[in-house]
């Protein structure tokens, strides 16, 4: 087809957007997409050239670069919180800033918190329907304390910037986390009415995997293998961190890329439900691992050896509530427990509560489809002798399992075949041409 140069150009809006110059023997033809015109995802342009999400590994089969936007809204609100603006944290949350849905419109961190996420018991969804049934309005899951926080209101009046700002912050990790799986339902019964083209179930599971994973690209690393780089703002990245912490037990984000890609796989053309349906519970699995690992790295920091620390209790009781919700279908009584044990009012966290924590959630990983070698050991605590969190439980009759995947990765992500700037200056057009080129133009024959 010829050689094509591909760049970004920064929209007076703030956002990117991708300008293509494809070049050829006897016709050159400039694509410049508009900020508008891409901004609702779908098919690639080229058709195998879907931009890949920030593990580098899944490859999606539809551009969902807007959708994994919203993770950038999420480092947004932390940075304006980190400089306590809590007025233009707010706006984003509120009104967005880089996850477009096209025309103008902005996806919101607020209306995914506010979504009801079964569209009226259409999507079979237990994760958020767990969660309803717990805190008992889709509000009183996330976007009450969000709120009061951004406010200082309600339970939030008068707390410390680190209490509110931890709440704001791990609240949004578990607003996309629901959201991932809201998507992935989608998928689900999209694939069930027999919509199992491209550009219906696989685009639903393409933005569930967008959402969960993000498309920040690392700061250090290749954003799968070693450490978390620690700017991916994504449930992909809250995982990450826990795995590093519970170093000994499932690599629960290096496990997710292939699980949604086996879910992806099995979405396409011909649906395979039983394989879906394990790759969808494989990552409420991953999820609960996650909230778990944290309940009790958390009440164990929060207690910190007895000089209670406010910021840890807040950041534990959002982790926690991440898949606490999903989780309180195997024992709801259980549940409350726990969250009792988190309470935001408390002014104290006893000595013992990480090991109580332990001890209620133990017994229930059989029903999780989990075991106590998946979750593992905090490695804080490992060398402590005799404490309580530093040795598994026994997984003796529970031979669970994440379930299948696969690294087969579709190949559609292919990088556009590019040539040097100094090549097109042959032809007269370079990048710094294009910038000074209305964004209006869709194309130009020369």
């Amino acid at each position: 087809f010829g050689s094509s140069l591909r760049f970004s150009l920064i929209c007076t809006d703030g956002h990117l957007v991708q300008v293509v110059v494809v070049a050829m023997p006897s016709l050159r033809i400039v694509l410049v997409a508009t900020c508008f015109a891409s901004a609702s995802a779908g098919a690639c342009t080229p058709v195998d050239s879907c931009p890949k999400l920030s593990d580098g590994l899944y490859c999606p089969v539809n551009d969902v670069t807007e959708h994994a936007d919203i993770n950038r809204d999420v480092k947004l609100i932390k940075d304006h919180l980190k400089a306590n603006d809590y007025t233009s944290a707010k706006a984003v949350y509120t009104g967005g800033s880089f996850s477009s849905k096209g025309g103008g419109i902005m996806r919101t961190l607020q209306a995914l918190a506010q979504k009801d996420m079964t569209v009226n018991g259409k999507y079979t969804n237990v994760f958020f329907s767990g969660a309803l049934d717990l805190y008992g309005s889709i509000d009183g899951i996330w976007h009450n304390y969000i709120i009061a926080c951004l406010d200082d209101t309600g339970f939030c009046a008068g707390k410390s910037h680190d209490f509110k700002s931890y709440i704001i912050n791990k609240c949004l990790i578990g607003v996309v986390t629901a959201y991932a799986t809201y998507e992935l339902g989608a998928a689900v019964w999209k694939a069930g009415e027999n919509m199992t083209a491209d550009d219906e179930a696989a685009y639903a599971w393409d933005e569930g995997a967008a959402f969960h994973i993000g498309n920040i690209e690392p700061v250090i690393g290749d954003g799968y293998t070693g450490k978390a780089p620690g700017n991916l703002y994504s449930p992909y990245e809250f995982n990450w961190k826990r795995d590093d912490d519970f170093d000994d037990g499932l690599s629960t984000h290096a496990a997710a890329p292939p699980t949604l890609n086996f879910g992806l796989l099995n979405v396409r053309g011909t649906y395979n439900a039983a394989n879906v349906a394990s790759a969808q519970l494989a990552m409420y699995k991953i999820y609960s691992i996650a909230a778990i690992r944290s309940a009790l790295k958390y009440a164990n920091k929060a207690y910190n050896n007895g000089t209670f620390q406010e910021k840890y209790l807040a950041e534990g009781w959002a982790y926690w509530r991440s898949a606490s919700g999903y989780i309180s279908t195997v024992n709801k009584t259980i549940v409350q427990q726990v969250d009792a044990l988190f309470d935001l009012s408390l002014t104290d966290m006893p000595a013992d509560t990480d090991c109580t924590i332990k001890s209620l959630l133990e017994p229930m990983y059989p029903d999780l489809g989990i075991t106590c070698a998946m979750v593992g050991t905090w490695k804080d605590v490992r060398e402590i002798s005799g404490h309580c969190l530093a040795t598994a439980c026994d997984d003796t009759g529970n031979s669970a399992t994440l379930g299948d995947s696969s690294t087969a990765w579709v190949d559609m992500c292919k990088a556009i075949p590019s040539t040097s700037e100094s090549e097109m200056e042959n032809s007269g057009f370079t990048a710094s041409v294009a910038a000074a080129m209305p964004l209006s133009i869709l194309a130009i024959f020369f």
